[in-house]
């Protein structure tokens, strides 16, 4: 470990090698995500270093989209775990997904919005 006698907090590099393995000891997290919204096309951005496309498992059901992802290291293994829920206007089943260097995007379409139609009154 690095000292340096200058360093006017005493304990305050401990703090950062205390931190640093609380990091190394974490097996699972939260992958960071963005989502916009362009011409009708919403796109959901996740970012998943390093994991491999057979290392991710995608759920949608209803109106909710589950990922769960892997990534495996000979010293180590991180696990990734995110759900969302889909707004109303989204159309599920629209769904495509790619993984591109290490971030898995998706696209959704809106939903067809019923035809209108003229009542008469009787």
């Amino acid at each position: 470990m690095y000292t340096n006698e200058l360093l006017p907090v005493f304990g305050f590099s401990d703090l950062f090698d205390t931190l640093n393995d609380d990091v190394k000891a974490c097996s699972s997290c939260t992958p960071r995500a963005t989502v916009s919204e362009k011409g009708g096309i919403y796109t959901l951005e996740v970012e998943l270093p390093g994991v491999k496309k057979s290392d991710i498992d995608v759920h949608v059901e209803g109106n909710s989209l589950s990922i769960k992802a892997t990534r495996k290291s000979a010293s180590a293994e991180m696990h990734y775990e995110r759900s969302f829920k889909l707004a109303d206007e989204i159309n599920p089943e629209s769904a495509e997904a790619f993984l591109e260097n290490g971030i898995l995007t998706f696209k959704f379409t809106r939903k067809q919005s019923a035809a209108q139609h003229k009542l008469t009154i009787k």
